[in-house]
């Protein structure tokens, strides 16, 4: 078993031999080409806080059959993975990846949000969807996501406009913020908005990244929450007190600034 070291942001160059075995066993679920995103592609992955991100590229369009046995076969890994982050996963065609739209048609999808559904049944594999997340993940697939299999990134996903990105990426931040949806998962509220006010057209960055911008940007008052969002996202997450009063004060200061 693996001793899994707190604080330690990994890639997918370094990471603990069974996180990538975890997601070399996943790659053998589906027949394509498999690429890394997120915070495992950018070198910030905690095993304590950290989902696995993959997109996964196939020939041609999947039948409901195919799409229902992807779909329970990334549900049924939840039960023995390594780390508590589960997969967020998402398949695509060749030509859905390379054709830009938003949102992005899809094939199949699986995240912890998914499992039991899956599990029980209750998805409808027939129904074409499409997904507005896809505009984030495709822009930073293509501009630091690693190929586990297949060609570079670049030369599947299409380019994604700046204005579709940053549509995806405020409409999840107004999930975050919503109500008092930041007092209820905190950290990765204030690092995501973190992240979403560093933002500028052609980059993109990681939550870590976004909270090391925050450090030099930020009112003085919202220092100290951007610190123990950072810190509980380094280290184990859960278990940390927060003030109620600080995040419903900067989530108020957030919204003025998008």
């Amino acid at each position: 078993m693996v001793a899994h070291v707190s604080g330690r942001g990994q890639s997918w160059g370094d990471c603990d031999e069974d996180v990538r075995e975890y997601v070399l066993r996943a790659a053998e679920l589906v027949d394509g080409w498999v690429y890394v995103h997120g915070s495992l592609a950018m070198g910030c992955f905690y095993s304590a806080t950290s989902d696995v991100d993959l997109l996964i590229v196939v020939p041609n369009a999947l039948t409901p059959t195919e799409r229902e046995r992807i779909a329970r076969a990334f549900a049924g890994t939840a039960a023995t993975r390594p780390v508590p982050g589960d997969f967020e996963m998402s398949v695509l065609t060749v030509e859905q990846a390379a054709t830009h739209a938003h949102p992005r048609p899809f094939e199949v999808h699986y995240s912890a949000a998914w499992t039991d559904a899956i599990l029980r049944g209750e998805v409808d594999y027939s129904e074409l969807r499409a997904d507005p997340d896809l505009a984030a993940h495709i822009a930073v697939v293509r501009k630091r996501g690693v190929a586990v299999s297949g060609p570079p990134p670049h030369e599947v996903f299409a380019p994604v406009p700046h204005a579709d990105y940053l549509s995806a990426v405020l409409e999840d931040l107004h999930d975050a913020m919503a109500g008092e949806a930041l007092i209820n998962s905190p950290y990765y509220g204030v690092l995501n908005a973190c992240r979403v006010l560093a933002m500028s057209p052609g980059t993109v960055l990681s939550k870590e990244e976004g909270a090391v911008w925050a450090r030099e940007h930020l009112p003085a008052e919202h220092q100290a929450v951007v610190e123990q969002a950072l810190s509980c996202y380094r280290n184990a997450g859960p278990g940390h007190e927060w003030d109620s009063t600080a995040l419903l004060s900067f989530r108020d200061w957030v919204l003025t600034q998008v």
